[in-house]
């Protein structure tokens, strides 16, 4: 029996799973065929003032993408929510580090689990275990402000068009905040804790879940729009597909939302708990990992199974998508995997010296960074994964990287500092 806290919730959520954890990709050579196996369809179911504080320093396409073009992002920021697009794909237009070059850190007081993001002026917005949502200077690292909630800030923020700063916390609350000076436009009390970043919608709706429940609030004044309740607590943030359907998951359960009405269009079960992320494929796909160390694609308009491809231990990393459809995510059995988005085959694997629960950031040279709970930042090569180079921060990394159009990613690690890493 292999169990392990998974402190991400915030209060010790207990995941079970059974098996020997494995060292190698043996087992996972091959995806399994397609299945036919067919999903549930359903259509009737349901700031402290601006600091002064400086960082410690450290040792080539442009514009939006056609997903934040038609969403309620910040028109002009590189990398306004997780996995950067509401599908969660988190392919930048710019280019990455080319090496290990840290530009600055910032320590906060406690453990990162957030993922950055970044608004059009370049600010870097993150949330710490200390209870605190920071705003920092992309250049510089300096504090600009800190707004404190009543409990972890573990999930990432979402810019919306006029900058506003979205983010939940496991105080059950979720914020507006002014971008430039962190004050608190509205708040919302959800259910229970929120672990998870808020997607937004055409119309600056804001999804995202608390506790056991999705919600829909309008990105103005925060009132609620409607809410879908789940059996299980939800650790997986929402995507938005092109048609507007929202995905999320749920305990074992991965769910089909009607952005308008909040009813179920289908859901599919898997035999674990699910901590990963929807990812929206041009293809249609839906791709999400499970504790039941399965990486997924779901046909995103009826929840069938098009295949799923076996890892040796939990997969809590949430894919992102290649230029060319390639998926690229991580898994508890300290592998980095490529995967054929169309079959599932392998393409390359890579193992590194502890479990990757980070999700994958790609650059428009294809260059691929994750973190891992070796202490370790990578930077692979996306077509053959070679490692390219990496860096030792002195703690976990489970937070994502954000890319910047300045040719930095910004990281966060469990040693309470956010990294700034490029030129």
């Amino acid at each position: 029996m292999i169990m392990r806290v998974h402190n991400l919730l915030g209060l010790g959520v207990l995941l079970v799973g059974c098996g020997n954890v494995g060292v190698g990709g043996g087992m996972a050579d091959l995806a399994m065929a397609p299945a036919s196996d067919m999903a549930s369809l359903s259509g009737e179911d349901m700031a402290t003032s601006p600091g002064a504080d400086l960082a410690t320093p450290g040792g080539d396409m442009a514009g939006a993408s056609a997903d934040m073009a038609v969403t309620g992002l910040q028109p002009g920021s590189p990398w306004p929510m997780q996995g950067r697009d509401v599908r969660h794909q988190a392919l930048s237009p710019s280019k990455g580090p080319q090496a290990a070059q840290v530009k600055w850190s910032y320590l906060t007081g406690g453990v990162i689990h957030s993922s950055p993001t970044i608004s059009a002026d370049g600010t870097v917005f993150v949330g710490s275990a200390d209870k605190k949502v920071y705003a920092l200077d992309g250049q510089s690292g300096n504090k600009v402000w800190s707004f404190p909630t009543l409990g972890e800030v573990n999930a990432a923020a979402a810019l919306g068009v006029d900058g506003t700063v979205y983010i939940g916390s496991t105080d059950a609350i979720v914020y507006a905040l002014n971008p430039q000076t962190g004050t608190k436009k509205w708040s919302y009390t959800t259910s229970g804790i929120v672990v998870t970043a808020p997607a937004l919608g055409t119309d600056g709706t804001v999804y995202i879940a608390g506790n056991d429940t999705y919600y829909a609030l309008d990105g103005q004044t925060g009132t609620k729009k409607w809410s879908y309740p789940t059996p299980d607590i939800v650790a997986s943030s929402p995507a938005i597909g092109p048609d507007g359907t929202v995905y999320g998951a749920s305990g074992s359960t991965v769910y089909a939302i009607n952005s308008k009405t909040g009813t179920k269009k289908w859901s599919y079960t898997t035999t674990e708990w699910i901590t990963s992320s929807p990812t929206v494929g041009d293809n249609g796909m839906v791709y999400i990992g499970s504790g039941d160390k399965y990486v997924y694609a779901l046909d995103g308009q009826t929840g069938t199974k098009k295949w799923s491809y076996l890892t040796a231990y939990y997969v809590e990393s949430s894919p992102a998508v290649g230029a060319d459809g390639t998926l690229f995510v991580g898994s508890d059995d300290k592998y980095v995997y490529a995967l054929n988005g169309q079959t599932g085959a392998v393409k390359w694997s890579y193992l590194t010296g502890g479990y990757v629960g980070s999700s994958p950031a790609i650059g428009s040279d294809g260059l691929l960074y994750v973190g891992s709970s070796d202490n370790k930042i990578y930077a692979f090569d996306g077509q053959t994964g070679a490692k390219k180079w990496s860096y030792s921060t002195a703690g976990y990394v489970t937070s994502s990287a954000a890319i910047g159009a300045n040719g930095v990613i910004y990281i966060g690690s469990n040693d309470k500092k956010v990294y700034a890493i490029g030129p």
